[in-house]
């Protein structure tokens, strides 16, 4: 009994430590950058503003739903097809994820860039307001 009790103990703490070390699915908000809401960004695409939206989930995830006239660029190849883009540091920029974790980032690292005007705006805020998603 006693050595069940103690196999039972160490398996935990090796499944324990082994989780630890997986990526979350969806990282926690970064700090320091502004977001947009949904209702926000549909009024800035209706105004037919000058407004680049960025979606920087996965191409499988982007192909499952996104916001119209969404630019898939994933986030580990942001800073490259950024630069391929040529676009004005005065560009408004919008990330957009699912919730918010790796666009809040990718609005961090676009300012580090030097756009002024980039923000996040999650998914999921813009299907609870009633936004229609593109497949």
């Amino acid at each position: 009994m006693k050595l069940k009790t103690v196999l039972g103990t160490a398996v935990l703490c090796v499944l324990t430590v082994s989780l630890a070390a997986f990526p979350q699915k969806h990282p926690s908000v970064a700090s320091g950058v502004p977001e947009t809401s949904a209702k926000q960004l549909h009024s800035m695409l209706g105004a037919k503003g000058k407004v680049l939206v960025l979606d920087v989930r996965t191409p499988e995830e982007y192909a499952k739903g996104h916001i119209p006239g969404a630019v898939n660029i994933p986030i580990d190849h942001l800073s490259q097809r950024i630069q391929e883009m040529h676009l004005s540091k005065d560009t408004t920029i919008v990330t957009t994820c699912d919730r918010g974790g790796r666009s809040s980032r990718a609005a961090l690292e676009l300012r580090k860039m030097g756009f002024e005007t980039t923000s996040f705006c999650r998914i999921e805020d813009w299907q609870k307001d009633g936004y229609k998603i593109k497949k």
